[in-house]
């Protein structure tokens, strides 16, 4: 039996920092969404599943609703689940109550039962219907002893100390090993893992297109579940754009050809770039972060640069500051203490905080 595991689209996610920019983000996420329904035909699926958030919230349009079920019924007969997740719960005004979301071949846990069979399966849904934290929906399901094949759906945190919210949906490791299911379909963190406990196979699908820069080193994924003798998990790339995060040293990377040539390296229209720029700025070289951003923008679907941890060299530095203000002294002491090193590796620490600190107290550096 196989089937495809996918959760947090979000459809309708405003990506309100892009301007005009995120439409096409937008529709980049139902065209992603077709994607993954359009693996059914290369694929002997017999089912997939949404395990939360579809949607980013259930205030979405009507139209939106519709080029969603759409996508959705165009692969009928095989079956659609989707347990309604934290922002497109199961409440009074939920999407999944709405006249627009109906097609043949969808089913929503919690609208249409809690335990929706599939040939030889049983797939256990508990959708998230309250914000009310602390509910750990796993220990709700049960696994049904007539199936073959026991499959639960949920959006929760694993609960991890510093990780999860106790505001959260909840599930540890202890209830999935308890579980008795065959494969644990986990929904809301939007990085693919695994999360498997003796011999209970769990794991996050991930979002299968990135939404921020934090998630995208383990997004754009869904998941194909072959279950048999030996479950296998397969994540299948999807995603149509590429976050990245990346941090050049200006000492090293000098602005110019170096620099240029380092972003050159990253470039593409599905792009997203957000580049940090740090380190000490060497002589007779300057950065204006708008004119980079400009000069690149057509190479890049969004580009942007931050220069905050950029320092000064020294001789700039000797320029920032009035006779007998608190920068000047600083300055001065610093210069000091670096005549007084007693080591290479010193002298440069030193180096380091004069320019990071006199930069930090004249504002034009944000040190953390």
């Amino acid at each position: 039996m196989k089937f495809i595991h996918t959760a947090d689209i979000h459809l309708g996610k405003s990506f309100a920092f892009l301007g005009e920019k995120g439409s096409l983000l937008r529709n980049g996420q139902m065209e992603t969404l077709k994607k993954i329904t359009d693996l059914t035909k290369s694929e002997p699926i017999d089912f997939m599943i949404i395990a939360g958030d579809l949607f980013e919230s259930n205030e979405v349009s009507s139209r939106l609703i519709k080029k969603a079920v759409d996508i959705l019924k165009s692969i009928d007969p095989i079956p659609v689940l989707i347990s309604p997740g934290t922002h497109d719960l199961l409440d009074d005004k939920s999407v999944y109550w709405r006249k627009e979301f109906q097609g043949p071949n969808i089913k929503v846990f919690g609208v249409d039962g809690k335990v929706i069979k599939v040939k030889d399966a049983a797939i256990h849904g508990r959708p998230n219907d309250t914000k009310q934290g602390g509910v750990h929906p796993l220990k709700e399901l049960k696994p049904d002893i007539t199936a073959k094949f026991n499959i639960a759906v949920i959006h929760a945190s694993v609960e991890i100390e510093g990780k999860s919210n106790p505001d959260d949906y909840l599930v540890n490791t202890k209830e999935i090993a308890a579980s008795g299911m065959d494969y644990i379909a986990l929904g809301h963190w939007h990085r693919m893992s695994d999360f498997s406990t003796k011999g209970i196979t769990a794991w996050y699908s991930g979002s299968p297109e990135v939404t921020k820069f934090d998630e995208a080193d383990k997004a754009g994924h869904i998941l194909l579940v072959n279950l048999g003798e030996k479950t296998e998990v397969e994540p299948k790339k999807v995603g149509h754009y590429e976050w990245l995060k990346k941090t050049l040293d200006v000492a090293i990377s000098t602005p110019g050809d170096l620099l240029n040539s380092e972003i050159e390296k990253l470039c593409g229209e599905n792009v997203l770039l957000r580049l940090q720029l740090k380190g000490i700025l060497p002589q007779g070289h300057d950065i204006d972060a708008d004119l980079l951003e400009e000069d690149f923008a057509d190479n890049f679907f969004c580009f942007s640069v931050n220069t905050s941890k950029v320092g000064y060299p020294v001789k700039k530095v000797d320029q920032l500051f009035a006779e007998g203000t608190i920068g000047d002294l600083y300055v001065k002491r610093l210069k000091e203490l670096i005549k007084q090193a007693k080591s290479k590796e010193e002298k440069e620490q030193l180096k380091k905080a004069l320019y990071l600190g006199a930069s930090y107290i004249s504002k034009e550096l944000e040190v953390e």
